[in-house]
């Protein structure tokens, strides 16, 4: 990156008021789109503008470059547009942009007693970062304009773009599935959370960063959160320069190492009074001179309207350059904010007006996205087409103990709905950070191994984004997982490959009998389905999303649908259930078979407590099965609900339906990860060992004939543990497998 030194630019104050307004209304023409004014209308002194070292002759394609300004003009805030305006404007052979400058202060960091401080170095001064994106001679000058419609522009640079290997900025790819970069070439992204530091400030982002990037980790997702990255805080229309400073180390930081960000421009807790509460602080508050009274006025005041506007030119003006940012999330977890089911449409309106000013104000055309906590995705907001891609949350304990089989289900819906990218940028097996957390009991990292395949295999172009990096996946040393992932994918280009998820067969070698574990996967919400036969061979007609985690009673009719399952026994077998807790107004647990009560279980409150997962329980109960075919109803005599881990039909199904096979193919390569699906986190910290997979062969339709080379990964290590070749007649390839404890990932692809 090309950096001058700046020098402090001559701010003059104390004209009248009344003129300034006077004048400026007279003058309609703004410098951001590089539209020169007559120099000397205004009333105020002239203003001047210098590039105080100009861009090297030969600059590469896709290069960063920055350049400091020395401007000299009439302006009270250097944050206001309205007030000053200074605007590069860059003339390349096909396209002229106009790119903001910023106002910018120097730093110089330190780490004192395990604490960031930093130190001012130098004076404010103007920057502009640009980024050229064709190959060719190219023009650059600066104007600016002051609050009195004076106007200046620097003189003209001219410099050469060359071409290089820098793959440029992130795009959606034609097909709207996968993401592909400007000269073409697209990738797997793998990636989680690294939202904010803890009081070492950027020295914990160099220590992560560099072992991101030794794990193969190459996008992240960033928060400007009050406590850190958060530009407007301390003052409404103001910004915090520091922490600007830590940001910028930051991006670049991420750059140096091949690392894309997310960067997530606002957060739930700054609108709630509820939900990790931030709004007394917030200086939208009329509290504390703001313009808003409540919380949900922000989506509606135009004052509110204006001054987030003018935030979102100066991210543009500041981290707009850099390819490494791959998407501006305009709210993380919007639907937490106070009232948001009331305002809900004022929602929808406010992301489509600021996302396509966005895109009006992006001369680099990032992408834009938002998010939700409740993953049952709002239609109006991802239906926008100003809204370039879907995202995901989705936490535990509640319906979450199948990790892969959850997150592959919400992802393929995304897909199907949307016809957008979808990705999981929050996942964990507990949502919760005090006492003891299940996440944290997962020691091996189960559940993120879960999510980090299932996500990818389900068609996302990332990886599930796991979200307790700093007291979890970093400090218990489970970026292990994300090596074995990134390895695996390696080279693979999804976009030009065209990847699409394919189905399999799995096909028993012995016909030998055994259990099929059903995992709940909805929260607290009315079931869609409540009917589901289970066939021998292990597949489930009916959405198994629908499987709830809470069986309600009399309390809640209105989300009463309780689950029935049909399966057959052909030697007999058992349905077991395991509740795990239950409503302070207790329960009374009922399985029936074939419509009648077999088992009735009071179940009344032990704990004083609502939390639906506390394990108040963790009982299983059980009946047993006649030879045959059957109904089994699960259902709640009681007042109130009760939730369950699981059910479990033993003796249902051949012991190769247990296998879960996800697989992307697109007719010449295929890329497979088979999965016991009995091996959950709630296995692991239970210290259970479900029984191996054994004798069993996957089918993999819609190939083309001919040879082909298989590889077989240790999906702890990313090692290739096996090579095979198979021959594949009539578009089927056949893969046997003598034994599986847990996992494997399977890549194919013609020779020859």
């Amino acid at each position: 990156m090309n950096l001058s030194l700046a020098s402090c630019p001559s701010v003059r104050r104390g004209l009248l008021a009344a003129i300034a307004l006077a004048a400026a209304a007279a003058l309609s023409v703004g410098l951001f789109f590089g539209l020169r004014a007559p120099q000397g209308v205004g009333v105020g002194p002239a203003p001047s503008v210098e590039i105080l070292r100009t861009p090297p002759p030969r600059v590469e394609l896709f290069e960063p470059v920055e350049l400091a300004l020395n401007v000299s003009a009439d302006y009270s805030n250097p944050f206001d547009p309205s007030d000053i305006n200074v605007t590069a404007v860059l003339k390349g052979p096909a396209r002229t942009i106009a790119v903001p400058a910023f106002y910018y202060q120097d730093y110089e960091r330190q780490l004192v007693a395990g604490e960031e401080r930093l130190v001012p170095v130098g004076k404010p001064h103007w920057r502009v970062r640009f980024t050229p994106t064709e190959v060719g001679e190219h023009e650059l000058y600066v104007e600016v304009r002051d609050r009195w419609g004076n106007a200046a522009r620097s003189r003209v640079v001219k410099f050469e773009v060359v071409p290089s290997r820098r793959p440029g900025f992130v795009r959606v790819d034609r097909e709207g599935r996968y993401f592909v970069f400007d000269n073409g070439s697209s990738t797997f992204f793998v990636g989680l959370n690294a939202c904010w530091s803890g009081s070492r400030g950027t020295y914990d982002y160099d220590e992560w960063f560099r072992a991101f990037a030794d794990h193969g980790v190459n996008l992240v997702r960033i928060w400007m959160a009050p406590w850190r990255f958060g530009i407007e805080w301390r003052q409404l229309g103001r910004y915090d320069l520091a922490e600007a400073w830590r940001l910028d180390y930051v991006i670049r930081l991420a750059e140096r190492n091949n690392i894309y960000v997310i960067l997530c421009l606002m957060n739930h807790g700054q609108l709630s009074t509820q939900v990790n509460p931030q709004w007394s602080e917030n200086p939208y508050n009329s509290a504390r001179g703001g313009p808003l009274s409540r919380p949900e006025e922000f989506w509606t005041s135009e004052r509110a309207r204006q001054l987030f506007m003018n935030r979102l030119r100066y991210i543009v003006a500041r981290w707009g350059y850099s390819t490494h940012i791959l998407a501006w999330e305009l709210w993380n977890e919007v639907d937490l904010t106070d009232n948001y089911r009331l305002v809900r449409q004022h929602v929808a309106r406010w992301h489509r007006e600021m996302a396509s000013y966005l895109k009006k104000i992006d001369p680099y055309g990032h992408l834009v996205t938002t998010s939700f906590a409740d993953p049952n995705l709002d239609p109006e907001i991802w239906s926008l087409r100003e809204i370039d891609f879907i995202t995901i949350h989705r936490y535990g304990p509640e319906g979450f103990e199948d990790v892969a089989g959850v997150l592959h289900g919400l992802v393929s819906r995304a897909l199907a709905r949307y016809g957008k990218p979808a990705l999981v940028t929050e996942y964990g097996v507990d949502w919760r950070w005090w006492g003891e957390p299940l996440y944290y009991k997962d020691r091996e990292g189960v559940g993120l191994h879960d999510g980090l395949w299932a996500s990818i295999m389900a068609g996302s172009p990332a990886t599930g984004m796991h979200w307790w990096w700093d007291n979890y996946v970093y400090p218990l040393g489970l970026l292990h997982h994300f090596k074995a992932i990134a390895e695996f994918l390696r080279g693979v280009q999804p976009a030009g490959s065209r990847l699409r998820p394919a189905r399999v067969e799995v096909m028993p070698l012995a016909p030998e009998l055994a259990n099929l574990t059903l995992y709940p996967s909805l929260g607290w919400a009315r079931p869609l389905e409540n009917y589901f036969v289970v066939r021998l061979d292990g597949v489930v007609e009916g959405d198994v999303a629908q499987i709830p985690a809470f069986i309600q009673g009399r309390a809640h009719p209105e989300l009463r649908n309780n689950p029935t399952f049909r399966a057959t026994f052909p030697s007999g077998g058992r349905v077991a259930v395991r509740a795990n807790s239950v409503s302070v107004a207790g329960a009374v647990l009922a399985i029936y078979v074939d419509g009648r009560l077999a088992l009735s279980a009071d179940l009344p409150d032990r704990d004083g407590k609502n939390d639906a997962f506390s394990n108040e329980y963790g009982t299983e109960f059980a009946v047993d099965i006649p030879p045959g075919e059957h109904e089994v109803r699960v259902d709640n005599l009681g007042n109130d609900w009760y939730t369950i881990d699981y059910v479990r039909l033993e003796g249902a199904v051949y012991s190769a339906a247990r296998a879960r096979v996800l697989c992307l193919s697109n007719g010449t390569m295929a890329l497979l990860w088979i999965k016991n699906s009995e091996r959950t986190w709630r296995a692991a910290l239970e210290g259970r060992a479900p029984p191996p997979l054994s004798r069993f062969m996957v089918r993999v339709p819609g190939l083309e004939d001919g040879l082909y080379e298989v590889k077989l990964y240790d999906t702890r290590t990313g090692e290739v543990v096996e090579v095979r070749s198979v021959e594949v007649r009539g578009g089927v390839a056949e893969l046997h497998f003598d034994r599986l404890e847990d996992d494997l990932a399977v890549r194919m692809r013609r020779v020859g």
